[in-house]
C-alpha cells in the first residue's frame, strides 16, 4: 500500500477492523484476572436503604445539584414515548416502581448508578417536557403534561415515594465497579472505562474525549484503536496517569491522599479521574494535556505509522497497536531530546529487544514491579536517545 493511500484510508476512517484492535490489552474488563493480592482487601460496604419523594428528588437536582445524573455515559437519557408514559402512569396510580441505586461521594452528593432513565422521565415530566400517550388504564390522561393534571392528581406525583440504595464512602473504587455492573447486567455489559466515565464524569471525561478526538492521537495511531467501547480514552488515561505519577503530580493533591501505583490499575485510574476532576490543580492539567499531544506530534513525525507496533511475525501479519508501548513512547517523547536524526533505529532496535525478550512487557503487565520496569527500560532508552549525535 502506498503511504498516499494509506494516509487516505485514515482520513476516511476506513482503517481495517484488524488494525484497530489493541495487543497487550489489559485491564479493561471486570474478568481481567487483577495482580493485585486481592480485588476487595478489607472491604467495607456500606448501604442505606433510603426513600426520596419525586418532589425532593427534584429539590436535590435543581435547587441543591446534589443529584449526579448526566455522566458521560453512552446510553439513552430518557425512555420516550410509551415507556416512559407507563412508568409516569404507574406512579399515578401508586405502583411500585423498582429501587433504584445511588453512590453517596465524599462531599455528600448522590451519583445516580441504576435508575437515571427514571428520575430523567420523571423529572421531564414534571417539567412539561413531554405529553402523556398510549395510555391504557389511565386513558384520559392521554395528552396531557404535568401542569395540565389536576391537583389532586400533581400531589399523588409529587409525593410519591421513591426508594433508593445509597452506597456510602469509604467503598473501594473495585467494588463500586463490581456493583455498577451487576445493577446494569438488564442492559449492555460494560467494561471498566465506560464504567468510570460513567462514575467520574467531569473534567477528567472532558480532557479524554477531546485528546481521543484530537488531530495529532489520530494521526499518532492512524484512528488504529477502536473508539465505540472507548478503548481510545482507556489507553490515553493510562498514559496521562502514569505521566502524572512520573512527574510527582499525584503525590501532594489538595483534598486527596497521594495517589500510588499498588498493582491495581482501576483503583489507580479511578482516583487520578477524581482528581483530575476536582483536585489538580489547572496549571497541572493543561502541563500533563500539552505534554501528551507534544508526544503524539513528535511520534507522528518521526516515527511514523508503525511507532505503536512490533514488528510483524513470520506470517508478515501486521500486528495491532500494542498498549504498553503506547503509554511507554508516549512517557518518552515527552522530552524534547527525542528530536535527534539517528532516533528511527534506535526505536526499532529497542521495540526489536522488547519484543523478543517479553518481560515486563508481556507477563502480570499492571503488576507494580512491571510498571516499573517498563518506565526503567523508558529511562534507559532516554538516556540512550540523550547520547546520539
Amino acid at each position: 500500500m502506498t503511504e498516499d493511500k494509506h494516509q487516505s484510508e485514515i482520513e476516511n476512517n476506513s482503517v481495517p477492523e484488524e488494525d484497530r484492535l489493541l495487543e497487550n490489552e489489559s485491564g479493561l474488563d471486570m474478568n481481567d484476572e487483577s495482580d493485585s493480592l486481592s480485588i476487595y482487601p478489607n472491604a467495607e460496604v456500606r448501604v442505606e436503604k433510603v426513600q426520596y419523594s419525586v418532589l425532593h428528588l427534584k429539590r436535590l437536582y435543581e435547587d441543591r445539584k446534589e443529584l449526579i445524573l448526566n455522566p458521560s455515559f453512552q446510553r439513552k437519557d430518557v425512555w420516550k414515548g410509551k415507556q416512559g408514559s407507563e412508568l409516569i402512569e404507574s406512579i399515578l396510580m401508586g405502583i411500585p416502581i423498582p429501587i433504584m441505586y445511588f453512590f453517596e461521594t465524599p462531599d455528600g452528593r448522590k451519583q445516580v448508578v441504576d435508575g437515571r432513565q427514571r428520575i430523567t422521565t420523571i423529572l421531564d415530566f414534571l417539567n412539561d417536557k413531554f405529553r402523556l400517550k398510549d395510555l391504557k388504564i389511565l386513558r384520559e390522561l392521554n395528552g396531557s403534561k404535568f401542569s395540565d393534571l389536576d391537583t389532586k392528581l400533581q400531589g399523588i406525583f409529587e409525593d410519591y415515594q421513591l426508594y433508593v440504595y445509597v452506597i456510602q464512602p469509604p467503598t473501594p473504587e473495585r467494588v463500586k465497579y463490581d456493583i455498577f455492573d451487576r445493577v446494569n447486567r438488564g442492559g449492555t455489559h460494560l467494561n471498566n472505562q465506560e464504567m468510570r466515565n460513567a462514575l467520574y464524569g467531569g473534567k477528567a471525561t472532558e480532557l479524554l474525549k477531546e485528546l481521543s478526538e484530537s488531530e495529532a492521537f489520530l494521526k499518532a495511531t492512524e484512528k488504529g484503536v477502536e473508539p465505540s467501547r472507548m478503548k481510545d480514552q482507556y489507553i490515553i488515561l493510562r498514559a496521562l496517569a502514569f505521566l502524572l505519577w512520573l512527574n510527582g503530580d499525584l503525590k501532594g493533591i489538595k483534598g486527596m491522599e497521594p495517589i500510588e501505583y499498588k498493582s491495581d490499575i482501576d483503583d489507580f485510574l479511578a482516583k487520578v479521574m477524581i482528581a483530575l476532576n476536582a483536585h489538580l490543580d489547572e496549571e497541572v492539567i493543561q502541563t500533563v494535556r500539552n505534554k501528551f499531544l507534544s508526544a503524539m506530534e513528535r511520534i507522528h513525525r518521526i516515527l511514523g505509522r508503525e511507532a505503536f507496533r512490533f514488528e510483524p511475525k513470520e506470517s508478515g501479519t501486521r500486528r495491532p497497536i500494542n498498549m504498553l508501548l503506547f503509554e511507554t513512547l508516549t512517557y518518552v517523547f515527552t522530552f524534547e531530546e527525542v528530536e535527534k536524526k539517528k532516533i528511527r533505529p534506535l526505536i526499532k532496535e529497542w521495540k526489536r529487544d522488547i519484543d523478543k525478550t517479553g518481560g515486563a512487557f508481556r507477563e502480570s503487565v499492571d503488576a507494580t514491579s512491571s510498571v516499573v520496569a517498563r518506565f526503567k527500560d523508558a529511562e534507559a532508552l532516554l538516556d540512550r536517545i540523550k547520547k546520539l549525535e
